[in-house]
């Protein structure tokens, strides 16, 4: 094997020496000393062939490879192994290392016993498998630094399914290890709290039982800490040759959910506050309003009555008298006017009689001061109101029309009262500018449509503002009306 004869086995093992990628030493067992060598060894190591047959082995092998290799050229030589492998590391000539996986068996060349030596290279390997644990390291230290829980499931081909991969923070999150929740996915079901379960369940049916494969978010119960928490889990799938596997994650967002419930409770408490300030006003402009109409409107019908008489005893030819006289009764009358402009406003009489009859009334008040004309279309019928619920329908579009009247640059408009199934939906249509568009500043009518929504909030409805269909502003206000039952 290592005697390259002139026959043609000889040729061609020689042949194959020279291109093997592998590295083939020869050296004698008796003085260590290189034999042979093919061009990848020489190749590799650095030096050239005259050079290596004055080196040993040992030479080319790191310093700590020295000893082992020894051991194992004394149980070939004992005739203990007929061979054996290593993995070394050679040294080049310019000092530089590098990885092999080596073989060496015992073999006679001449009479002679020597050793031969056949290594690979394996230093891409090496490389590759030093940049995957690297990059293995690296995910699970980014998987460690995530607020939640990873996770990895596959339903392979056979159609088995199991939880692949669980990161170390299912013990902080469920208090279950990572171990244990792989080997039993099902535990994370029984966390979840009776409530939740069957939007759980039911999501785990549509899934076809394969356990957190899909988007959820509920509650569940830690016993160990006698505390709920909000879960959140994110999912998605993809395709690999293993078969289908989900990729997730599960968030604890209990600090969100408290965050939105303490939002919601504020906000119902405004909501409340702002209804119970609008219903003490109301009071307050009905007990202004009585106080106008009646004592000071019958204070003043006393005035004129007092004034009259004085007119019918005055003095003949007393012009200045006279004529004083009827000016204190046209500014009497004027003011008597202004007291029952003053009440309408405070509180319209007109409400008494029912939302409809309110709402054309303020309409014909617009057209009396403006120049903008109207429709009016409602119901005959009386509509079953709340005074409270009536009132607070009138102001939202009394509101409504002063912002036609102020700000929308409108020449008509039209007021629509349907009255459905329980409902009452109030339109109101103009054929001004439209809405402002967004970035323009603001004109002051941020707080007017503020309160409009909370009353109509207040009333268990809602209100909307968008573009009409025929240029102009359309807002439209829907609430439940009282059960008659």
């Amino acid at each position: 094997m290592v005697t390259f004869k002139d026959d043609d086995e000889g040729i061609l093992l020689k042949a194959i020496l020279q291109e093997s990628a592998a590295e083939v030493l020869v050296f004698d067992a008796e003085t260590l000393l290189i034999i042979q060598a093919n061009p990848s060894a020489a190749r590799n190591l650095q030096y050239p062939l005259k050079t290596l047959k004055k080196m040993t082995p040992l030479d080319c092998l790191a310093a700590e490879d020295g000893r082992p290799f020894n051991t194992l050229l004394a149980l070939l030589k004992n005739g203990k192994k007929r061979r054996t492998a290593l993995n070394a590391h050679c040294r080049r000539r310019d000092g530089s290392r590098y990885p092999v996986e080596a073989r060496l068996f015992c073999s006679v060349d001449k009479d002679r016993p020597v050793f031969i030596y056949i290594a690979n290279d394996v230093s891409q390997r090496e490389a590759s498998r030093q940049a995957l644990a690297h990059s293995e390291s690296d995910l699970l230290a980014i998987v460690a630094n995530i607020p939640g829980m990873a996770y990895q499931v596959l339903r392979n081909k056979a159609g088995t399914t199991s939880l692949r991969f669980v990161s170390e923070q299912s013990a902080q999150l469920l208090g279950i290890k990572a171990m244990a929740l792989r080997a039993h996915p099902d535990r994370f079901a029984k966390l979840i709290l009776k409530e939740d379960r069957p939007s759980y369940l039911a999501q785990l049916e549509a899934a076809g039982g394969v356990p957190m494969s899909f988007n959820w978010e509920g509650r569940i119960w830690m016993a160990a800490w006698k505390d709920v928490k909000w879960v959140d889990i994110r999912v998605t799938r993809r395709e690999t040759q293993d078969g289908q596997t989900w990729d997730g994650i599960m968030l604890n967002v209990t600090h969100s959910k408290l965050a939105e419930a303490e939002i919601r409770r504020s906000r119902f408490q405004l909501s409340a506050l702002a209804a119970h300030v609008e219903t003490i006003k109301e009071r307050e402009r009905l007990h202004l309003a009585r106080e106008v109409h009646d004592d000071l409107g019958g204070n003043l019908t006393a005035i004129k009555i007092g004034l009259s008489w004085l007119k019918q005893r005055l003095p003949q030819g007393e012009a200045v008298l006279a004529q004083r006289t009827a000016y204190l009764d046209n500014v009497v009358d004027q003011t008597i006017e202004a007291a029952h402009r003053i009440a309408s406003n405070l509180r319209p009489a007109m409400l008494e009689l029912g939302i409809v009859s309110a709402i054309d009334w303020q309409l014909q008040r617009l057209v009396e001061n403006t120049d903008i004309t109207y429709d009016f279309d409602a119901p005959d019928k009386n509509i079953p109101l709340t005074p409270d619920a009536t009132i607070a329908v009138f102001r939202i579009v009394q509101e409504a029309l002063t912002n036609v009247a102020k700000h929308a640059r409108a020449t008509r408009v039209k007021v629509k009262i349907i009255q459905d199934q329980g409902t009452l939906l109030v339109s109101i249509e103009d054929n001004g500018q439209g809405l402002e568009p967004e970035g323009r500043k603001k004109t002051g009518r941020g707080f007017g449509m503020l309160g409009m929504t909370e009353r109509a909030a207040a009333l268990g409805g809602e209100l909307n503002v968008h573009p009409a269909k025929c240029g102009g502003t359309e807002l439209s206000l829907r609430i439940p009306l009282p059960s008659l039952g």
